[in-house]
């Protein structure tokens, strides 16, 4: 595989530069798999409790694809298991709680879209992939970049935000959200408070996902990363 080099990131928009040199990825390889563990919180409405959660990633950078097992939990107890997954382009949702039938199973166009989408957000955790052709930069500010991605004929972008030192902090988009009557296309972000060296890899260890509704912003979950591991 190849190492991320100086020339690679040369032509990228001035923040990506800044956030890969204080990554501290420089010289090291772009990996061809990456195993991301996770643990947090995550309801489906204002009102609703939250549900504690423990997971494990899996994702393939080239071509884009992931797949993400958790369980669910109340009190220590695991009361579900819930996968998402991107593969070959096509997205797929799955929950079921133990005891009872698959209460999700969605597939179709804007579970694709949702999918890639969620996929190039979490390239926060494989920022490698930043400096190679599987991501397309345009230059926004001197904070701030829109990154793109295509797979099996399908586009998605996004603007990926910055502070000064270089960290990733947030990331907004437009993303297909689940309503009574569908889908319904609804600005998403990403804000990330807390960031950890994993490895010697600087990365987003803390943060949250929230729709920007009509009648206020919804946290839906919070996720706090444990342990990243490269593969080639």
């Amino acid at each position: 595989m190849e190492s991320v080099t100086l020339e690679m990131i040369a032509g990228l928009p001035s923040p990506v530069q800044r956030s890969l040199h204080r990554s501290g990825l420089l010289s090291s390889e772009v990996p061809a798999t990456v195993t991301v563990r996770q643990k947090g919180q995550i309801r489906t409405g204002v009102d609703v409790r939250w549900l504690r959660f423990t997971a494990v990633e899996q994702y393939r950078l080239d071509p884009p694809g992931f797949d993400w097992k958790a369980s669910l939990k109340i009190g220590g107890l695991t009361v579900g298991r819930a996968t998402d997954s991107l593969r070959d382009g096509h997205g797929r949702m799955h929950v079921r709680l133990l005891g009872l039938s698959t209460v999700v199973d969605a597939t179709g166009p804007e579970i694709d879209q949702g999918s890639l989408m969620r996929w190039l957000n979490e390239t926060m955790w494989f920022p490698a992939v930043w400096a190679t052709d599987v991501i397309s930069w345009e230059p926004i500010s001197e904070s701030a970049a829109y990154g793109s991605v295509c797979a099996d004929g399908l586009s998605v972008g996004a603007e990926f935000r910055f502070d000064d030192a270089g960290r990733l902090v947030d990331f907004h988009a437009d993303r297909y959200r689940d309503v009574e009557s569908g889908y319904e296309m609804t600005p998403w972000s990403t804000p990330l408070t807390e960031h950890t060296r994993f490895n010697g890899i600087e990365l987003p260890s803390f943060g949250s996902a929230v729709w920007s509704l009509d009648d206020g912003d919804f946290e839906y979950i919070q996720i706090r990363v444990t342990d990243v591991r490269y593969s080639n």
